[in-house]
């Protein structure tokens, strides 16, 4: 009795056993998905069911995809040059602002320039203006006869010596014929020359004229 028992126990202890060898083995048997396998289950095959899906739809509403799509990439390439056409625009526009500002600041320099040369030129003219006052003055005492010596001409002969020929010509066209030969016959003759030259040529010739009798 209890050899049997042993038997049918251990029968199916053995039986248990080659049941789970079995089970194992199917279950090595039966692979896992590949992840090339699962892409394309997962991805590709999704994506082109809804691509499939949008053709039909489109081609129900009468929508050229194929048309789009060549309008949305031409489109796209447009904006792209506009947009690089845009920054070459902006570039050449930066590049003529440093230019004008260049420009400008060239022109200020110049203006600040001519200024400068406007001033001096009425300083000098005021310088002028108050010798020439200065000189009529003492014309003035020629006239009235209040030189009373020598000395005094020589003075005003000196003065005439010392001023530029371009000054001393207007003032001396300014007086009387008898005051202007007195004081031209004083002049050095490199200074009368100078002087003549800076006159009209009608008053050099009378002047010359004069001189010579």
């Amino acid at each position: 009795m209890n050899y049997h028992q042993s038997h049918i126990t251990t029968k199916k202890s053995g039986d248990g056993m080659a049941k789970k060898n079995l089970e194992h083995t199917k279950a090595s048997e039966i692979k896992a998905p590949s992840t090339l396998q699962r892409l394309f289950y997962w991805v590709i095959i999704p994506l082109l069911f809804t691509t499939a899906v949008l053709l039909i739809i489109a081609h129900l509403l009468n929508v050229n995809v194929f048309e789009k799509a060549k309008e949305w990439t031409s489109g796209t390439a447009q904006s792209t040059n506009e947009k690089v056409l845009n920054e070459k625009d902006s570039k050449e526009n930066a590049k003529q602002m440093v230019e004008l500002k260049a420009q400008i600041q060239e022109k200020e320099a110049q203006i600040a320039q001519l200024q400068g040369q406007i001033e001096d030129s009425k300083n000098e003219k005021s310088k002028l203006v108050i010798e020439q006052d200065r000189l009529i003055a003492e014309i003035d005492k020629l006239e009235t006869g209040k030189v009373e010596t020598k000395k005094e001409f020589s003075s005003i002969v000196s003065t005439f010596e010392k001023m530029t020929p371009k000054a001393a010509a207007p003032v001396i066209i300014n007086m009387s014929d008898s005051e202007a030969i007195k004081i031209l016959a004083s002049l050095k003759p490199e200074t009368l020359a100078k002087v003549l030259e800076k006159m009209p040529a009608k008053d050099a010739a009378r002047y010359t004229a004069l001189l010579a009798k």
